[in-house]
């Protein structure tokens, strides 16, 4: 694949998931001002039956039509068919079970809202096979303005509802009609249709792939959500509520870059899968240039959460800030983790790929119980996410010496100067919290500081990444005035 076509996908794709981020910063800035912690909370245990239904449905063909390489309009077609099929099936457990949900978190105020949430699933499954289309044909300019009509549109909605004080059901259809704007646009975009074909041969090519990826997407679903479950129940509502908040803008940076990740080089390193050395020499790009940003965002963020905070959400949402900072912390090792994880995906090894997902689980479910079992506090589960995440770099990395010749050793060789340079501007922008002075004007100048003390340790510290992104930045601009 074209190495100028894989770094302007990756800058379009960015551009999108940052600008989407963005334009979703806003509007749940503006919902939390309107909402409270408890509508959160409980949208929160809402939105994960629907991930999981999610996830269920789309059964990982969705990675399979990304990863094979010779796929047709029928498989396409076959797999809209399965998913939509399954799509019908969860609304209606979900519909049916809605009021046993509702009496386990003793709030029968979700059960009408998840019924209607769940109708979401069949455009969800509709898009996973659009998504999936242009990917493939590293369609992602396209994917981004679809992805921004739908946050716009979806947005004022949303906020138009929370200033008609109808609380948790904002939060339901701003949600729902980001998923239905953004198949609908796509649709006008791609003009795919599924044809009246079903390919029961093909079907089974693709899911033996795709059955374990399900696997692996279901255990991550499934940890991912489960604190979500075990605090909604074990807690309250609005400590739901300040915990998802304060994920919700490390996730905000994190999501950004890993779906940008995900979705640019999985095709691109499927297509080099035949090249080990190609291979390994795009992983490594991926995660040092991961690093660059990801790691100075992440500790930056957590530095300043508290005046980040107080100026965005005002006073009413400051519990969420030990959240924010701990969760900060562990989404750092997002560029690590999910580079790894592509190129095992992109070179085929989903058996590598579920054996790791499994032990990686294991082991997250282990320090989850511990500290759900040992210590009867949200903090305490926060701050064994934070330890579980970079074990799960560890157990991650593991198998890639086997696979690509890429040991630990090497990638921490590849990426030390990164963390030093992120943590010494950490520590200097941290210092300068001691300065008395208005809170929105020391926000200001931590944001700036940091940004060019990070620049300057980059340079000092000659990180060999951060002359690569330059360089990359300078042609981007240079093809996009010419063109």
């Amino acid at each position: 694949m074209d190495k100028s076509k894989v770094i302007s996908s990756l800058a379009f794709k960015f551009i999108e998931r940052l600008a989407v981020k963005g334009i979703g910063l806003v509007i749940s800035v503006l919902l939390a001002r309107l909402l409270s912690p408890d509508d959160f909370g409980v949208v929160a245990i809402m939105t994960v039956f629907i991930n999981l239904s999610q996830t269920l449905i789309q059964s990982g063909l969705n990675s399979a039509l990304v990863q094979n390489k010779d796929v047709t309009d029928d498989d396409y077609s076959t797999v809209f068919y399965i998913t939509f099929s399954l799509a019908i099936v969860f609304i209606v457990l979900l519909t049916v079970f809605a009021p046993v949900i509702g009496r386990y978190y003793k709030n029968d105020s979700l059960v009408m809202p998840l019924r209607v949430y769940s109708l979401t699933l069949v455009f969800g499954a509709f898009n996973s096979v659009q998504v999936a289309k242009m990917q493939r044909s590293m369609r992602f300019k396209s994917m981004m303005y679809c992805t921004l009509t739908a946050t716009v549109v979806a947005g004022i909605i949303g906020v138009s509802l929370a200033y008609m004080n109808a609380g948790i059901w904002a939060l339901v259809v701003y949600y729902g009609s980001n998923v239905i704007v953004t198949s609908i646009a796509m649709l006008f975009v791609e003009k795919w249709l599924p044809k009246k074909v079903f390919s029961i041969s093909r079907a089974k090519v693709l899911f033996d792939f795709g059955w374990k990826m399900l696997v692996s997407s279901m255990l991550c679903t499934l940890y991912n959500d489960l604190r979500s479950l075990i605090i909604g129940k074990r807690f309250s509502t609005a400590d739901l509520g300040y915990y998802n908040r304060g994920q919700q803008f490390p996730n905000i940076i994190s999501n950004t870059l890993d779906n940008s990740i995900q979705s640019v080089m999985f095709p691109a390193l499927a297509s080099a899968q035949e090249s080990p050395d190609k291979l390994k020499a795009m992983l490594k790009r991926s995660m040092s240039t991961g690093g660059l940003i990801i790691l100075p965002a992440m500790v930056g963020l957590s530095v300043i959460a508290e005046p980040f905070i107080k100026l965005l959400l005002t006073d009413k949402w400051l519990p969420c800030v030990p959240f924010m900072q701990l969760i900060c912390i562990a989404e750092a090792n997002i560029p690590f983790a999910s580079s790894n994880l592509i190129a095992i995906k992109a070179t085929g090894r989903s058996d590598i790929y579920m054996k790791l997902e499994v032990v990686r689980r294991i082991a997250m479910l282990i320090m989850l119980a511990i500290t759900v079992f040992c210590f009867h506090s949200v903090y305490a589960i926060a701050v064994g996410y934070l330890i579980s995440a970079w074990i799960d770099v560890i157990i991650i990395a593991l198998p890639m010496k086997r696979i690509l010749n890429y040991s630990i050793y090497e990638q921490f060789k590849d990426n030390w100067k990164t963390f030093v340079a992120a943590g010494l501007m950490g520590i200097g922008i941290s210092l300068m919290s001691y300065i008395n002075i208005n809170y929105v004007v020391l926000l200001g100048m931590q944001i700036i500081i940091g940004v060019v003390l990070y620049m300057l340790l980059c340079k000092v510290l000659k990180i060999d990444s951060y002359e690569y992104a330059l360089n990359a930045g300078k042609k981007l601009l240079r093809r996009t005035k010419n063109s």
